[in-house]
C-alpha cells in the first residue's frame, strides 16, 4: 500500500477519526464512530462506512460451530484500493503511538522504553519508533547526543500486560524478580521420544525414518546439514522440537523453513504449504553475524548485542545487497521481521551454519508450522499440519532426549509425491557426505 502521508488517498479522511491532548490524550471523533455508545460494540457508522465500505459481518469472521477446512478458505481480490486502506490505517496508528511515546519522553526525558500489551506486536511501527526518535530528535528537544532504545518482551501480547504488571509490583515492593531472561519463552513440557514415536506408528499415511539424537554434537551437525541440503535443493520442512514458543510467531522449535535465496519460495508457501494470501511476507531467520551484515540493524536496539531481534518484534530495513542474495525474506517494501538465533539453540543454530556452507547464506526462511490452525504444540497436530499442507517436504521431529525423525506425507497425490523427492535427496546427501546416521 502507499504508505506516503501525502500522497496516500485514505490518510487524511482516517487520520479525522482522532485527535490529540497536549498532555499525550488520544481522544476519538465521535462523528466518525460509535464506540462505547448505547452499550454495544458497533463503531462503524456512515461516515467511517464511506472510507472504508461495508465491514464484514461478526458471523462470516467468526464461527465457533465450524470445523475449519484449508480447502474452504476464500480471500478476497488484492487491490490496490484495500493496500491503501491497510496502509493508511498503519500510519494513523503510527501517530496514535508517536503521539503518546513523544509526550512520555519530554515528561521524563527518558531515552529507554519498555513496550507490551497488543500495540507492541506491530513490528513495523516499533521500527518507525527507533526511526522517529533519533538522534535528531534528542538534539533538538533535549541537546542530548543519544537516540530511543527500546526493548519489547518476548510476548508483548495482551498476556504480555498481566506479567509486566506482577513485575512493576515485585520491583515496587522489593521481591526478587528472577534471573537475566535466557530463553524466547519457550512453554510447557518438550514432547518425549516416546510420544513422538507413538504419533509416528499410529498417524494414517505417514512414513519415516530415524536420523541419530541431536544431543550428540557430530550427529546435530549431520542433521543440521542434511536439512540444509535439502532446503538447498527447494525442499520444505518443519522444525519440531522441545517445548513450544510463547506468542503468535514461531522461533523454530514450531517453525517451516524454506530457501531464501528463491523468490518462489514466498508463492509456494503462500499457496501451496499455509494457503494464505499471496502478500503475506516470509520472515528469515539469521546467525547474529549474517543479520549484521544483511539488515540495517538499528542502533535503538542495540543492546545486549542486539537482543531485541531475537522474538521478531522488530522489523529493520535490508542492506541493498540483500535484495538479491535473500530475496524470499525481504518484504516489498525493503523491510524484514528478522529473528536473530543464538548458539543456544543449538539445533536451530547449527542448520543456519550448514546454510551458510551450502547457500552461502546463514539465513533461512521462518514461518510458524501451522496449516489452517494455531501453531501446532504436540506431534499429532504437527503430523495433521504436514499431511494437511501440499508443499511441505517433510517434518524433522526432535525428542526431549535428542532423538530425531524424518517424516513425510506418504501419499501419492500431485503435488504429494509419497517422499520420493525427499528420499531421493536423502539418499543424495548420505553419497555426498560419506555419512549413514544410525
Amino acid at each position: 500500500g502507499n504508505n506516503n502521508r501525502l500522497t496516500n488517498p485514505y490518510y487524511r479522511q482516517l487520520r479525522q477519526l482522532i485527535y490529540f491532548g497536549n498532555e499525550g490524550q488520544v481522544y476519538l471523533n465521535r462523528a466518525m464512530t460509535n464506540w462505547h455508545q448505547w452499550g454495544q460494540l458497533k463503531p462503524y457508522n456512515n461516515v467511517l462506512k464511506e472510507i472504508l465500505g461495508e465491514p464484514i459481518p461478526a458471523k462470516k469472521m467468526w464461527n465457533p460451530d465450524a470445523i475449519l477446512r484449508v480447502e474452504d478458505v476464500t480471500h478476497s481480490p488484492i487491490t490496490q484500493e484495500r493496500l491503501d486502506k491497510a496502509a493508511a490505517t498503519q500510519l494513523v496508528f503510527e501517530d496514535v503511538l508517536f503521539h503518546i511515546i513523544d509526550y512520555l519522553i519530554r515528561t521524563t526525558g527518558s531515552n529507554k522504553l519498555v513496550m507490551s500489551g497488543g500495540t507492541a506486536l506491530n513490528c513495523v511501527a516499533n521500527m518507525r519508533l527507533l526511526e522517529n526518535f533519533n538522534q535528531t530528535y534528542y538534539q533538538r528537544y533535549f541537546g542530548k547526543d543519544t537516540h530511543l532504545h527500546l526493548w519489547v518482551p518476548p510476548t508483548p501480547g495482551d498476556a504480555g500486560v498481566a506479567m509486566g504488571a506482577a513485575y512493576n509490583f515485585a520491583l515496587a515492593n522489593g521481591v526478587p524478580t528472577g534471573e537475566k531472561l535466557k530463553h524466547a519463552f519457550y512453554c510447557g513440557i518438550p514432547p518425549s521420544t516416546a510420544s513422538i514415536s507413538h504419533s509416528l506408528n499410529t498417524t494414517e499415511e505417514i512414513a519415516y525414518i530415524p536420523l541419530g539424537n541431536v544431543n550428540c554434537p557430530q550427529q546435530r551437525e549431520e542433521i543440521a546439514d542434511l536439512a540444509a541440503y535439502i532446503i538447498s535443493q527447494d525442499g520444505v520442512l518443519g522444525f519440531f522440537q522441545g517445548a513450544a514458543e510463547t506468542g503468535p510467531r514461531a522461533l523454530g522449535h514450531r517453525s517451516i523453513v524454506a530457501n531464501p535465496c528463491n523468490p518462489h519460495s514466498l508463492e509456494n508457501i503462500n499457496e501451496l504449504v499455509k494457503f494464505r494470501e499471496r502478500i503475506r511476507p516470509l520472515a528469515p531467520m539469521a546467525t547474529y553475524e549474517a543479520a549484521q551484515r544483511y539488515f540495517e540493524l538499528s542502533p535503538g536496539a542495540s543492546d545486549d548485542n542486539h537482543n531485541a531481534y531475537n522474538y521478531m518484534v522488530l522489523t529493520t530495513r535490508a542492506r541493498p545487497e540483500s535484495y538479491q542474495l535473500i530475496p524470499a525474506v525481504i518484504h516489498h517494501d525493503g523491510t524484514s521481521r528478522v529473528q536473530i538465533v543464538r548458539k543456544n539453540d543449538t539445533f536451530t543454530y547449527a542448520y543456519l551454519k550448514a546454510m551458510g556452507r551450502r547457500l552461502g547464506v546463514e539465513v533461512s526462511v521462518n514461518t510458524s508450522l501451522n496449516v489452517g490452525s494455531p501453531i501446532v504444540q504436540n506431534p499429532e497436530q504437527a503430523l495433521q499440519a504436514l499431511k494437511r499442507s501440499k508443499g511441505m517436504s517433510g517434518l524433522i521431529m526432535i525428542g526431549a532426549d535428542g532423538d530425531t525423525f524424518i517424516a513425510w506425507h506418504d501419499i501419492l497425490s500431485p503435488p504429494k509425491d509419497a517422499g520420493e523427492r525427499l528420499l531421493a535427496w536423502y539418499y543424495q546427501w548420505q553419497a555426498e557426505s560419506a555419512v549413514i546416521l544410525a
